[in-house]
């Protein structure tokens, strides 16, 4: 089906792009460095962490009357000094998006319309610069709780709402819009949903970590598909299946990578809405092409003695040999990871390698001459 014609994108969404988050917070200008050096090795959609939606029902904000604001854990003035000095380096393409949520964060504000968080995120948005955002879109990336008493735990069908209602309000405004499902917030594996993210995975391994999620955020992609730009899935969920796969089935890493992209391109992606009929949704098979697919890894850290198997990490190799193994690579918008501050961890340097893989994914002859 067509989609209905898009605002002009203020910045565009390059054809393939490289991800990454980063938890800078522009206290310290001089202390930019990794981030530049990421932009330099090619990382062309930055992604920043984290705000949240501020409710202030008792008195409005002064400056805005309004009872809703953006909380940043950014500083502004040095945020846009360092765009405009990526923009002197010649970096103005690059998209700076900026987070809402993360592990243990806020989701969003009962009681408030989409129209109300569209108003307060464009108040904080455009401050003063009428012609200049802050930032090109923003990354969802709501998620659960350590504590298993937080409500957060489960997402109201209003908050799910909001999210897709406000998505499509940025949209509309020529903003990008992105998801960050952990793995298994959008679960290919399995057709169950459910709003809960404290559940457990059906393999026999660490069957005590009540972290996961089922497909919570295919409701989104099922009701506002052309709201969302690109859905950037996070295999480093701790205990995941790539991680079960990977280091204790013993699969080889880039053949999971194949065997996930032919899974999605063959089957789709089939959720029972009805496991829930409080969402009002049909069982159905969501729109998630690969062209809105990037794949998300963990960096060096996830080479740490302390994480062990519960974070995969995929070298950079595996991931080269997959682009070369699967003919659907090049379909995948892109790949991204978590995060710009473990660069160099290990001696691990993704985004330069990353960048490699992509460059070359596209620079390849459409017919690939096997040597033996």
């Amino acid at each position: 089906s067509m989609d209905p014609p898009q605002a002009t994108q203020r910045k565009p969404l390059p054809d393939k792009i490289l991800v990454a988050y980063t938890s800078n917070n522009c206290n310290n200008l001089d202390d930019m460095k990794k981030v530049t050096k990421s932009v330099q090795d090619g990382v062309n959609v930055l992604i920043w962490v984290f705000v949240k939606f501020e409710s202030n029902v008792d008195n409005k904000d002064a400056s805005t009357g309004r009872k809703l604001r953006i909380q940043t854990s950014q500083n502004i003035p040095n945020f846009r000094r360092y765009k405009q000095k990526l923009r002197d380096m010649g970096y103005g393409h690059v998209l700076n998006l900026v987070a809402f949520g993360g592990w243990n964060g806020q989701h969003l504000p009962s009681g408030y319309t989409a129209n109300e968080l569209y108003d307060a995120f464009r108040d904080f948005n455009f401050g003063n610069f009428a012609d200049d955002p802050l930032f090109d879109g923003i990354d969802w990336d709501l998620e659960g709780h350590d504590d298993p008493k937080s409500p957060t735990n489960v997402f109201t069908k209003e908050c799910l709402d909001q999210m897709g209602r406000l998505s499509e309000k940025l949209k509309k405004d020529g903003f990008t819009v992105s998801l960050a499902p952990p793995e298994s917030y959008m679960d290919i594996t399995t057709q169950e949903f459910s709003r809960f993210v404290n559940l457990t995975y059906p393999e026999p391994w660490h069957e005590d970590f009540e972290y996961h999620g089922r497909n919570v955020y295919a409701y989104i992609l099922a009701k506002w598909p052309c709201a969302i730009d690109f859905i950037f899935v996070q295999f480093y969920e701790s205990y995941s299946h790539a991680a079960y796969q990977i280091s204790e089935v013993g699969e080889d890493p880039s053949q999971f990578l194949v065997n996930y992209l032919k899974r999605l391109d063959e089957e789709g992606y089939i959720v029972h809405f009805e496991n829930d009929p409080t969402v009002g949704l049909n069982n159905q098979n969501v729109q998630f092409p690969l062209t809105k697919l990037v794949l998300g890894f963990a960096n060096g850290w996830a080479l740490n003695q302390n994480v062990g198997v519960k974070t995969i990490f995929f070298y950079p190799l595996c991931i080269k040999e997959f682009y070369r193994r699967s003919n659907l690579a090049k379909r995948v918008r892109g790949l991204g990871f978590w995060v710009i501050e473990e660069e160099g961890k290990h001696g691990i340097e993704y985004a330069k390698d990353l960048k490699e893989i992509l460059q070359d994914s596209k620079n390849k002859l459409s017919v690939n001459i096997q040597t033996s």
